[in-house]
C-alpha cells in the first residue's frame, strides 16, 4: 500500500507539474510573441523545457509522493493502535 500511495501522488504531482509547465510557455509565447513567430517558437521551446524541467519535476514528484506515502503511513499506524487499544 505505501509503494500504491507513493507512485499514485508522484504520477499526479508529475503531470501536474508539467502540464502548469506547458501551459505557461504556450502562454509565455502566444502573450509576448507575434502569431508566426510564437507558432514557429512553440515547439523549440517546448522541446528545450521538457529536457530541462522533465528531470526536475521527475525528482520533485517522487519526494512528494514519498512524503505522502510516510504520512499515510504513520496514519494507519496510529489509527490502527489506537482501535487495538480499545
Amino acid at each position: 500500500m505505501f509503494e500504491k500511495t507513493a507512485l499514485t501522488t508522484a504520477k499526479t504531482l508529475y503531470w501536474l507539474a508539467i502540464g502548469s509547465g506547458a501551459v505557461w510557455l504556450a502562454w509565455a509565447c502566444f502573450a509576448h510573441l507575434p502569431f508566426w513567430a510564437a507558432l514557429l517558437l512553440f515547439p523549440f521551446a517546448l522541446a528545450l523545457a521538457a529536457m530541462a524541467g522533465a528531470p526536475l519535476a521527475a525528482g520533485a514528484s517522487f519526494i512528494g509522493g514519498l512524503l505522502v506515502a510516510v504520512v499515510v503511513f504513520i496514519g494507519r499506524k496510529a489509527t490502527a493502535s489506537s482501535r487495538s487499544g480499545a
